[in-house]
């Protein structure tokens, strides 16, 4: 999850309004500030030819409001986008596997040649048979998981990807929309509410 407070403190001088007022210029603002980074986690579905993750934190972005009514939070609700944004070291969680059954102990970090990169799919979409999923180690003795399909004459093996004890991300700024493309999506939200307050 990552979430960004915004406070519209580069506003200029705005007429005497309630809670009620400021709440609105604030919401719009905010919303404003969603839908660009909204718009940026399509652009990177697009570039990355990612099938779900952005579009999962495109529909996980939402805004919400605080206890102070000159403040808004933009929200994305998204497991790992904060990872991608800061960078950081991520280890197996233990969860059950959705191949195996058992508890997680390594990451597996797709080979370029792997159908789980070319197709863009998780292990459990690729639909193999959990007896055909094996581990071997390669010539340094890294682990390497594999489908291995038996055959009249010889196996059919998939090499799949390797597995790891765990993964460190570099941070990605281009996660979140650069600071003027927000700090001008919330600008242009905040005035345009309050040309509508001052137009009643």
């Amino acid at each position: 999850m990552l979430k960004l407070t915004l406070t519209p403190a580069a506003l200029p001088p705005l007429p005497r309004l309630d809670d009620r007022g400021t709440r609105a210029i604030v919401t719009s603002a905010a919303n404003a500030v969603a839908g660009e980074v909204k718009a940026n986690f399509v652009r990177l579905a697009a570039s990355s030819g990612s099938r779900y993750y952005w579009h999962g934190a495109d529909a996980g972005t939402r805004v919400s409001l605080t206890g102070d009514p000159t403040q808004a939070a933009v929200t994305v609700h998204q497991v790992g986008v904060r990872l991608h944004y800061y960078g950081g070291t991520v280890r197996p969680t233990g969860r059950p596997s959705e191949v195996t059954g058992k508890p997680t102990k390594s990451l597996l970090i797709p080979f370029e040649d792997s159908p789980l990169r070319r197709r863009r799919a998780t292990l459990a979409e690729l639909g193999y048979p959990r007896d055909q999923i094996r581990v071997i180690k390669s010539r340094s003795g890294c682990p390497i998981l594999i489908a291995a399909e038996a055959r009249k004459r010889k196996s059919n093996i998939t090499y799949l990807g390797k597995l790891v004890k765990s993964a460190t991300f570099r941070p990605r700024p281009d996660v979140l929309p650069a600071a003027s493309a927000m700090q001008a999506a919330m600008l242009r939200g905040a005035i345009g509410q309050v040309e509508h307050l001052l137009s009643r």
